[in-house]
């Protein structure tokens, strides 16, 4: 193969690199697995120092961007039924 077919094939695969979200476990000690999450709010959860609980919020899957559209940062959140329960930032970070 030549160096600039190689040259090229690695130009690429650097290209292609995807971004994606870093989620610390629930950090108020239930230690549930959490994804990112844009909400428009968030409210104190009762009984919880850590948690906010979120309101409208959207699960950011491959949407990776590091400013929500309500200008705040993305939290990393897990869900009980419809409760969106949020105890992190979330990481942009490149795979």
């Amino acid at each position: 193969m030549h160096f600039s077919t190689l040259l090229t094939l690695a130009t690429t695969v650097t290209l292609a690199t995807a971004k994606s979200y870093y989620c610390l476990m629930g950090q108020d000690k239930t230690g549930f697995i959490q994804n990112a999450y844009c909400c428009n709010g968030y409210h104190d959860m009762r009984g919880n120092d850590i948690a906010k609980g979120g309101i409208d919020c959207t699960e950011m899957k491959k949407d990776v961007r590091e400013i929500c559209p309500d200008g705040n940062t993305p939290k990393c959140c897990y869900t009980i039924g419809a409760q969106v329960v949020c105890t992190a930032e979330a990481v942009v970070n490149a795979d």
